[in-house]
């Protein structure tokens, strides 16, 4: 249950599999009436809202109620909840039920992230709830898979009674491959993220500049409306859409200059679509990127100017990054490889549990 993405990948790896796995697939519901206006902000109360740790509790619940379903139903061996966000209420569920989590990020520093408390400040108190869930959450699965090494050792470093392993994210590499791109154009540029703001669009314009419609074309993919300008196509499109593998057959390079991220499935999509990608360091996205790029610090508009003009310039580079991206992706993230080897995993865990 949880993230479309870990399931599509787990349709495409799921025949490669050994041995018989009949697999049920069980997606989060949205807020009910209620359970919006039991998250509903109380006015004057600001951050001792605890907003935060409502929505997770809201949706550990749910996430709860719909696995003892299954157990009733469908008498599973193993749960694969692929969303750690709402493991927080599983833990009397583990005693009967393994449930193994998948995690791209900790809550807490998401939470963090997201309201911008600096990596070495204290945990602010409206936040603060969250550490002992997580902490049970963690140590109560019989197995926590860790998305990158980045995020297994901060699993570790937080929690180190939990027992972890790090599986990289699987996709279909039939569905994005290297086109060969010519010189006699000019350079585009790819930017793909749903929240503009956070994913660092406002710097990608800045970076860019004079460039613009001179000897760069940028495509967005994004959820706003923004206002015209020249050298900007502005596209609508969802996660798995046509029209994506489209714009990264004909992109020269992605930028993700995001300000908040963990594991970004685009950076992947990017490097097996053979671009070259530039991004921030945030996340896990150094260590997925490897040799496939470069990377800037977030919000730094003059490194992310640099990076631009280096690959911008320089084809022969764009082509060795876009090679290595590739390389890289059909090492570690060929969903035909990483989905037997997640089937490994939860046949392991059932086994202990009987």
């Amino acid at each position: 249950m949880g993230l479309v993405r870990a399931r599509h990948a787990i349709d495409v790896g799921l025949p490669y599999a050994q041995g018989d796995v009949t697999p049920t697939f069980v997606d989060m519901p949205p807020f009910t009436r209620w359970q919006r206006r039991w998250m509903r902000p109380v006015q004057r109360w600001d951050k001792l809202n605890l907003q935060s740790v409502r929505w997770h509790l809201v949706r550990g619940w749910v996430a709860r109620d719909l696995i003892k379903q299954q157990d009733q139903i469908s008498h599973p061996d193993v749960v694969h909840v692929t969303t750690v966000h709402v493991s927080f209420l599983l833990a009397d569920v583990q005693r009967r039920l393994p449930c193994v989590l998948s995690v791209d990020t900790l809550v807490g520093d998401w939470a963090r992230a997201k309201r911008f408390v600096p990596a070495d400040a204290r945990t602010p108190s409206y936040l603060k709830p969250l550490e002992p869930l997580e902490h049970l959450a963690l140590r109560a699965a019989p197995l926590n898979i860790a998305w990158t090494d980045t995020v297994a050792a901060r699993i570790r470093e937080f929690e180190p009674r939990a027992k972890v392993t790090t599986l990289h994210p699987g996709l279909d590499l039939e569905d994005f491959r290297p086109t060969p791109k010519t010189g006699d154009r000019p350079v585009r540029v790819l930017f793909v993220g749903g929240r503009w703001e956070e994913k660092g669009g406002p710097d990608l314009l800045a970076a860019l500049g004079p460039r613009l419609g001179r000897d760069v074309e940028l495509d967005i993919i994004t959820e706003p409306s923004l206002p015209p300008r020249e050298g900007v196509n502005l596209h609508r499109a969802q996660p798995g859409s046509s029209l994506i593998q489209d714009l990264f057959a004909r992109a020269d390079l992605l930028c993700l200059p995001t300000l908040i991220d963990a594991v970004p499935f685009v950076v992947l999509e990017a490097m097996a679509s053979g671009v070259p990608v530039i991004s921030t360091r945030v996340g896990s996205i150094p260590e997925l990127l490897g040799d496939g790029g470069l990377t800037c610090e977030a919000g730094d508009t003059a490194g992310l100017a640099e990076a631009l003009g280096t690959l911008i310039e320089d084809a022969a580079r764009r082509r060795a990054a876009g090679e290595a991206g590739r390389a890289r992706a059909e090492e570690h993230y060929d969903a035909r490889k990483t989905t037997p080897e997640l089937v490994e995993l939860l046949r392991g865990v059932a086994a202990d549990a009987r």
